[in-house]
């Protein structure tokens, strides 16, 4: 009977361990998925910097489960990295709040109307000035570099891709072997991105202006002499 007790509480111990640590799994989870989805954006940003040659190799190589698993991970990331933000600039902005109050009220407790006016404006300030210094840090890593990343390894889509970016990249394909090239390599291993497109277009696009820049330098204003049949 003593023995039954004791394996009853030692079960019960077990299970309430198990259950505390779920928690503390899930919030280490969710923290590891932050720091690599901000991984995952400092390597995109490096591989921006890198020729175009390099990072259409570099989405050529991509395979579908990759490109999901990094979606997936930017899905969650994303939605951390907003609750952080929103919650780290408004700590700074309220504790610089709290220091110029902390400073008018030093000597006195008095509420005046310049004080009350003081407080406002330098709220107002303080938050101009975070969101401008957010705004500066958007394009590397903030909010707008998260939906670029995201938007950048979806599938093609009607709200995403345009018709007029669809046309373009089917008139590019059709009009350069080498952007056709880059397409059946792709859609060999996998579906067509929203990146895929941006790289298909660009490709046309840098070959029509080496074909254009190559005809304005043959250009010498001459008139075309048309052979007669």
């Amino acid at each position: 009977m003593l023995r039954q007790h004791v394996r009853t509480l030692q079960g019960t111990g077990r299970g309430q361990c198990s259950k505390s640590f779920v928690p503390a799994i899930r919030q280490e989870l969710v923290m590891i998925a932050l720091f690599q989805g901000l991984g995952l954006l400092l390597q995109d940003n490096a591989l921006h910097r890198l020729p175009f040659d390099e990072q259409v190799a570099h989405w050529r190589d991509k395979t579908d489960a990759q490109l999901d698993e990094e979606l997936s991970l930017l899905k969650v990331a994303k939605k951390q990295w907003v609750i952080a933000s929103i919650i780290g600039w408004q700590a700074i902005s309220l504790i610089l709040l709290g220091v110029i109050t902390h400073q008018l009220w030093q000597n006195d407790y008095h509420l005046t109307f310049s004080r009350v006016v003081i407080i406002f404006t330098s709220w107002a300030s303080i938050l101009f000035v975070m969101w401008y210094i957010a705004d500066l840090f958007d394009h590397s890593a903030g909010f707008e570099r998260w939906l670029r990343a995201f938007n950048s390894r979806a599938r093609v889509t009607p709200d995403a891709d345009s018709v007029e970016c669809v046309a373009d990249a089917l008139d590019m394909t059709r009009r350069y072997p080498e952007v056709l090239r880059y397409k059946q390599e792709v859609t060999s291993k996998r579906e067509l991105r929203h990146e895929d497109i941006v790289n298909m277009r660009e490709m046309g696009r840098l070959r029509r202006y080496t074909e254009l820049l190559r005809d304005l330098d043959r250009f010498d204003g001459a008139p075309r002499l048309v052979a007669n049949a």
